[in-house]
């Protein structure tokens, strides 16, 4: 199969709701999403799949963070010009310790002229957001870093990107060995499971143990989300972020990935040739 398809197969198993709005190369992602609603296929935990396509990609990332602020396992596909489009709203949710994944069929951006193939352009564009990222090499790659990158984020509680060469990739038939529902659920367990708390700062946070996806918007436990802060706690809160959370995602990858080789075999690491 394909880029496109691995990622598709890997997110209707292992995730609950998509935000997408269709853009080349990644446009077939999200229509394999909404077929696989439209047929009303289910997740490995047994949930009906969520799928809205609002009017462009700025609203798709704040219908995926939305998603995810209310504890669904939640999953996006951009590219180019359409992650420039959603690009504010990125911070944002790393800022609310969200734990979605972006899948990029990665492509130039217009510059001189309109180019619709591979480019690292759009990739590069998160990196300051604070967003995790990684990139597949091939179709086997792709389908396991999808999940790998779910697993970080669930465990770190920062949102993350995985990217794939456009057309390159995501339209290239390869084979490949594609992750069984029954290890997809292992791997990645239930978005209510609860789970003991893998940080300090996140014990302090939730306590010992924390639902695995944490439920932002709850109507039984309101609280407050996104105010509006002068400099001095600003300041703090963005200072806190990286003791708290952004130096303990290195650790906690390198978990993650153990936890895949042990299940498949396959081995990837931080950095490979």
């Amino acid at each position: 199969m394909d880029g496109s398809e691995a990622v598709v197969q890997m997110e209707t198993a292992a995730s609950e709701g998509a935000g997408a709005y269709p853009i080349t190369p990644s446009t077939q992602m999200g229509e394999g999403w909404a077929a696989a609603k439209a047929a009303g296929k289910t997740n490995v935990n047994g949930r009906r799949l969520l799928f809205f396509e609002p009017e462009g990609e700025h609203a798709a990332a704040g219908v995926t963070a939305g998603m995810s602020m209310t504890g669904l396992r939640a999953t996006n596909f951009s590219s180019g010009q359409g992650i420039a489009y959603m690009h504010e709203s990125l911070y944002a949710a790393v800022g609310k310790r969200l734990t979605y994944v972006l899948n990029v069929a990665a492509r130039a951006m217009t510059k001189h002229a309109l180019n619709v193939h591979a480019g690292h352009d759009d990739y590069h564009a998160v990196d300051d957001t604070g967003f995790f990222q990684v990139f597949a090499k091939d179709v086997q790659g792709i389908a396991d870093l999808t999940l790998i990158a779910h697993r970080i984020a669930e465990l770190s509680l920062n949102p993350g990107l995985v990217a794939q060469d456009g057309f390159l990739t995501s339209h290239v038939i390869e084979s490949m060995r594609l992750p069984e529902r029954e290890l997809i659920k292992e791997y990645l367990g239930d978005p209510a499971d609860m789970i003991e708390s893998p940080t300090p700062a996140q014990v302090l946070t939730f306590g010992d143990t924390r639902r695995r996806i944490p439920e932002m918007f709850d109507l039984d436990y309101p609280a407050l989300l996104g105010s509006v802060q002068n400099q001095d706690a600003y300041m703090q809160g963005v200072a806190a972020q990286r003791p708290f959370y952004f130096d303990h995602v290195q650790a906690l990858t390198d978990q993650a990935i153990e936890e895949y080789a042990a299940l498949t075999g396959r081995r990837y690491d931080r950095t490979m040739g």
